[in-house]
């Protein structure tokens, strides 16, 4: 080989062709097979290839150098020429891709322009996709139109995805592939028939829309309801073009892939989006919203992976949010954020796959930090080569918490729902900042931290101290069984206890955080509507060590001639004895019995009395619990109708004593109530439900004691109890 070819270093090669080395041209003849295996640089000096016979590409690279231009150096020929690396390095110059030629693995401006001609595309599959190194726009240029790939595995799921292009053609034209269904392309983009004319749309199901654009005046998702009249990426001035899409991909464009997957098999296959445009080069703008508080959706400009930490943040927040299609059913919102700027970014979930790197045909949301003029600036050194891991911790020692929500399968497996985070440092603000990511809604099942009014992915705040509480908001839960996980990490509270509250089976959990397991709680959402409660679930940090008694329940029923009274109590340490009293007015109470316990036990334990010999009519009932240093501690008061005859003091009634509450225990009195299932609520002067718990009253006569968060603000409320066939409502004051 002589001229131009004779820079071709080849670590190691086999060539098997016929060629004519003529007029600068390297040419592959029909029939001809050119292979190089390893990891060789092929270098064109002021030369082309014409490629009618098979270019076996390798791992190697196809380098463009020498002052020639497009009449001498190019790529024809009636064969793809598939290239692992193409780099163009021209002193003067250019190149053009003049045939199909397929880049695998990476695009290399060094110096000159390329000519793409229509003819370029970067490869996506299964094992990569092909990206654009960072461009010297001053010395550098790729002109004309490239086809841009996104590789999409088989999952029915919905997405955040752009095409990293400018002057693009129409959504029909690229994700649609043009109407044409072929396998492993293009994918169906549905809206409810009726289709109207000409509007490029496929038929859905169940009246939805399968592909939105974000408005970030309304700050809503918007249906897209004619693919033909948009284009993919709706600018052409070179500078952010590109456009950010919630889509539903099911698999390419087979037409039984969009049938309900509840309704027997459904097909999903792997599919690979194409779009056509000029690569965006250079500094790309974005402008945001400029209000506080508000988001903008953002597509990656680039073929190829940008860090987030090399994005430049005018008056927007340091943190994104993107979907992760393989959480869930159909994915779900994931929060990385740094906004702390420790260096160290933290995930909202932290079993997704998502780094601070957003990758080649992804979009990502962004969140304005104040009222001002706000953007997102991404220049060609935002580019990335490799998903890296954060390799350092912050100096300051953050105590964190990760609580995720799963499906309980019947055979007890799990599939991973949703999760939060929340970190303590006395360097956080308790109030809601910017500090705090807000949550976006899934799709599916989605598990929030409430404050202030606000659900939040993210939460930090100052470190635990007594009576803490962390409010979660459940949300789209369906009946059937659930798991919460509770993970803490770096937690030093030794003298504090988290406990987890279940405010409809009235129960609380104690948490382990300070093992690398966690606790697991299991749970259900039945046809009660007060189990799908959105703030069902609380962690309540108390103080740790020897806690006082007490009383969960104390009831009293006629049984034959006499009235049993029952009483359940927990914590139960250091206890002596306890000592029925009994009252004929309610006011002046005798000791009738003492009950010694059957041994200190942190457990709930029950005890019983039967009063053989009650007063006819009204009966008062309390217990006395005295410890063992001679602290004296009293239950509730309950009140029974003993006898047939005093029908007027056999009222229903369902009372809170004492009224105003006090040491956020609130003491519901059932008085001839029937036995079942009660749902308490408490509602706030706004009418908002701040507080629900379900009791089960198993006597006619019962107090049961319901522990209130310690949160809660002082005030006046309204508490509804509702059985079924009862129904109380009363005002209620808060000390």
């Amino acid at each position: 080989m002589k001229g131009p070819f004779q820079k071709i270093f080849l670590q190691a090669f086999a060539l098997f062709c016929t060629f004519n080395a003529s007029a600068q041209v390297f040419s592959l003849t029909p029939g001809g097979h050119f292979v190089i295996n390893g990891n060789p640089t092929f270098v064109a000096n002021n030369g082309g290839i014409k490629n009618n016979g098979t270019f076996t590409r390798g791992n190697g690279t196809v380098l463009f150098t020498g002052y020639s231009d497009t009449t001498v150096s190019f790529i024809t020929g009636d064969s793809v020429t598939a290239i692992t690396n193409l780099s163009v390095n021209k002193t003067n110059g250019s190149v053009a891709t003049k045939s199909k030629v397929w880049v695998y693995n990476v695009l290399t401006m060094y110096n000159g322009k390329l000519y793409a001609d229509s003819a370029l595309t970067l490869i996506s599959d299964v094992n990569n996709t092909a990206r654009v190194a960072p461009v010297p726009v001053n010395t550098s240029r790729i002109e004309g139109k490239a086809i841009v790939q996104r590789y999409i595995p088989a999952r029915r799921s919905w997405r955040l995805l752009t095409a990293p292009v400018t002057s693009s053609n129409t959504i029909y034209n690229s994700w649609q592939n043009n109407g044409v269904y072929q396998t492993g392309k293009g994918t169906l983009i549905t809206m409810p028939t009726p289709i109207p004319a000409n509007s490029g749309m496929d038929a859905g199901i169940n009246a939805n829309y399968s592909m939105k654009s974000f408005n970030p005046a309304t700050q809503g998702l918007v249906s897209i309801a004619n693919s033909k009249t948009a284009n993919i990426s709706p600018g052409n001035t070179g500078s952010a073009d590109n456009a950010g899409y919630f889509i539903f991909v099911r698999g390419d464009r087979d037409p039984s892939t969009v049938a309900n997957p509840n309704n027997g098999y459904v097909p999903v296959n792997t599919t690979t989006l194409s779009s056509s445009g000029i690569l965006q080069q250079g500094d790309q703008m974005f402008t945001a919203a400029a209000t506080a508080g508000k988001y903008t959706l953002i597509g990656n400009p680039y073929a190829s992976p940008i860090d987030f930490d090399n994005v430049t943040l005018n008056n927007v927040t340091k943190r994104f949010y993107v979907w992760d299609p393989s959480l869930n059913q159909v994915g779900g919102y994931v929060v990385l954020d740094d906004a702390i700027n420790s260096g160290v970014y933290i995930k909202s979930v932290s079993r997704s796959a998502q780094t601070k790197e957003i990758q080649s045909g992804q979009a990502f949301f962004v969140q304005t930090t104040s009222t001002a003029p706000a953007s997102v600036l991404i220049q060609e050194s935002s580019k990335s080569t490799t998903n890296n891991l954060l390799m350092f911790r912050p100096a300051a020692v953050t105590e964190t918490i990760t609580t995720n929500l799963y499906l309980l399968n019947s055979d007890n497996t799990t599939s991973f729902a949703d999760a939060t985070v929340a970190q303590f440092n006395e360097s956080f603000s308790a109030d809601v900042d910017w500090l705090d990511a807000s949550k976006f809604a899934n799709v599916n099942e989605g598990i929030s931290m409430l404050r202030n009014g606000k659900s939040l992915s993210i939460e930090r705040r100052p470190l635990i101290t007594a009576n803490d509480t962390i409010f979660f908001k459940l949300a789209a839960t369906t009946a059937r069984s659930y798991q919460l996980e509770v993970i803490g990490d770096n937690m030093q509270q030794p003298g504090l206890t988290p406990f987890l509250i279940d405010t409809y089976k009235g129960t609380s959990t104690p948490l382990d955080l300070y093992a690398s397991s966690g606790s697991t709680v299991n749970f259900s959402i039945t046809s009660d509507a007060a189990s799908a409660v959105a703030n069902r679930f609380m962690i309540v940090f108390r103080t740790a060590g020897v806690l006082p008694v007490t009383f969960t329940s104390v009831k009293a029923y006629q049984k034959s001639t006499g009235i049993q009274v029952d009483w359940n109590v927990e914590s139960e340490v250091n206890v002596m004895q306890y000592e029925v009293e009994k009252s004929a007015d309610g006011k002046t109470f005798t000791k009738t019995n003492i009950t010694i316990p059957t041994g200190n036990n942190n457990s709930s334990v029950n005890y019983g009395w039967l009063d053989s010999k009650p007063f006819e009519g009204v009966n008062y009932y309390r217990i006395k619990s005295i410890d063992k240093d001679g602290t004296v501690r009293y239950s509730q008061i309950i009140r029974v109708v003993s006898g047939s005859d005093n029908t007027t003091a056999k009222t229903s009634d369902i009372t809170v004593y004492p009224n105003p509450v006090v040491g956020n225990v609130m003491n519901v009195l059932f008085s001839n109530e029937p036995a079942g299932d009660y749902m308490i609520r408490l509602l706030n002067t706004d009418g908002q439900a701040v507080f629900a718990s379900q009791v089960a009253v198993s006597s006619s006569n019962m107090t049961q004691a319901i522990s209130l968060p310690a949160s809660l603000p002082k005030g006046t409320y309204e508490l509804k109890v509702n059985g079924s066939n009862t129904q109380s409502v009363q005002k209620i004051v808060i000390q």
